[in-house]
């Protein structure tokens, strides 16, 4: 109770601003959590189509850097258990010639820091107008920077393959958080600058 109580405190010592941001930052990962575990697995929306984009255009990519026509990408659907409940799982294959490149799965397809870095945005205050640009910008840069993310891990597999662990874990993982902080930040930075434009004309 007394630690309860603690956390209480501490919350309403908060800006107000900061306390709503949070309340909207839980209300928006609880609802997502709830739509994505119960509705959009079994769907595997939007898994499946991510993961099979995600292969094409990093098959094509790393054929237009070795100017060949020897990388093609493969999707594989096969029944997972989840849960109590028995589900697709689709996932896709880069593959130089006969071999198996890269794989490409639902855990490593993205999705999750997309959602993290809209549902950001979203709980912040602004004008929706700017929010859905940042979200719709940054989603299509993130989505381009996974695919060459995947093309990187490819080319250091074919030339460098005792580094490629240390780059798929933790290399190119601190390099895509580091751009979703920027443009984050990016947004925050535009956010204020509008509010400080708005206060000096309502001051005049």
């Amino acid at each position: 109770m007394k630690y309860y109580q603690a956390i209480e405190h501490a919350v309403n010592k908060l800006p107000k601003q900061v306390r709503l941001f949070l309340m909207r930052v839980i209300v928006l990962f609880i609802g997502w959590k709830i739509l994505y575990l119960f509705i959009l697995i079994p769907a595997e929306v939007p898994d499946a189509w991510l993961v099979k984009q995600l292969g094409k255009g990093t098959a094509q990519a790393l054929n237009f850097f070795y100017d060949t026509t020897d990388f093609t990408a493969q999707a594989t659907t096969k029944k997972k258990i989840y849960g109590s409940e028995l589900v697709n799982v689709t996932f896709s294959h880069v593959k130089w010639g006969k071999k198996k490149l890269i794989g490409i799965y639902q855990a490593c397809n993205g999705l999750e820091l997309l959602i993290l870095y809209a549902g950001f945005i979203l709980a912040f205050s602004g004008s929706w107008q700017t929010k859905m640009l940042f979200i719709a910008g940054g989603i299509s840069i993130l989505f381009l920077i996974n695919i060459l993310r995947l093309v990187m891990l490819g080319i250091i597999s074919i030339e460098y393959p005792a580094h490629f662990q240390f780059a798929h874990k933790y290399l190119f993982n601190m390099i895509v958080y580091a751009i979703t902080f920027l443009l984050w930040m990016g947004y925050v930075k535009v956010k204020h600058r509008k509010e400080i434009n708005h206060s000096m004309n309502n001051h005049d």
